[in-house]
């Protein structure tokens, strides 16, 4: 081995471990900030180390200044960190169906402090978020998206990054995903609270005498829950078609940054 193959070699390792770090950051479950920054770097070396032998056939390592190998750690991270934000708008869509749904039923008083976001969540929406962490794990979603970050190298070379206008624009697009996935999710739940709100309120007028809102609060809670009952086996069906939207969302970055 000589002195400029060692060179070239830990160049490589070095560059795909900062894009293997901004990935990690924003990871769904591996970016959350209970895991251990040492447990995050060593996976990024692991990842980078791994990837070494590939880029050392592949490519070669560019010829910059100083001040160009900094401007290119920057990109590389930048690079890293749009993939891993773009898939972790997953949990985000159903933080935000949680506590849509939460509100509606009554359980919004209901808070409970989340490590991972170091903030306090309503009940259901912690739920949400636990359950869809443990189904991305069980199909295996953390494989697929390494397998679409490592083929990034073959899309974007090392010197070949591009942090274009479209590309930021494609990221400021796709978060509407939050929205519109939240929503969607606790569309039921809100279709037959107002049913219930309908109903009751037709009671109120026709029974004066009766406490709607005491007999309201127990059946939104009731029929809340029944109705998250019937979902339960639907919703690993809409993480998967999630977690397949990100896939696409990221393989349109990578041909944007291209």
């Amino acid at each position: 081995m000589t002195e400029a193959f060692f060179l070239k070699a830990v160049g490589m390792f070095l560059i795909a471990m900062v894009r293997f770090s901004g990935f990690f950051i924003n990871m769904p479950v591996f970016g959350e900030s209970t895991i251990p920054m040492r447990l995050k770097a060593g996976l990024s070396a692991f990842c980078a180390l791994i990837a070494t032998p590939h880029l050392l056939a592949t490519q070669e390592l560019p010829e910059l200044s100083v001040p160009g190998y900094g401007l290119m750690i920057i990109r590389e991270m930048t690079l890293g960190f749009c993939l891993g934000f773009v898939v972790l708008l997953i949990m985000d869509s159903l933080r935000l169906a949680g506590q849509i749904i939460g509100m509606q039923i009554g359980f919004s008083f209901v808070q409970v402090a989340d490590p991972s976001s170091n903030r306090s969540l309503g009940i259901v929406s912690e739920f949400f978020q636990m359950m869809g962490s443990l189904f991305f794990l069980i199909i295996g979603g953390h494989l697929i998206l390494l397998q679409a970050f490592f083929q990034s190298f073959d899309l974007i070379s090392l010197d070949k990054l591009q942090i274009t206008s479209g590309v930021v624009e494609e990221i400021i697009l796709y978060s509407r995903m939050i929205f519109v996935c939240g929503l969607q999710i606790a569309m039921p739940i809100i279709g037959v609270i107002l049913v219930g709100d309908v109903g009751l309120g037709i009671i109120a007028r026709t029974v004066p005498k009766m406490n709607v809102f005491q007999v309201g609060f127990s059946l939104k809670i009731l029929g809340g829950l029944i109705i998250l009952i019937v979902l339960m086996p639907h919703v690993t069906d809409i993480i998967r078609v999630l977690i397949n939207a990100s896939l696409g969302e990221v393989n349109t970055l990578l041909n944007h940054m291209s």
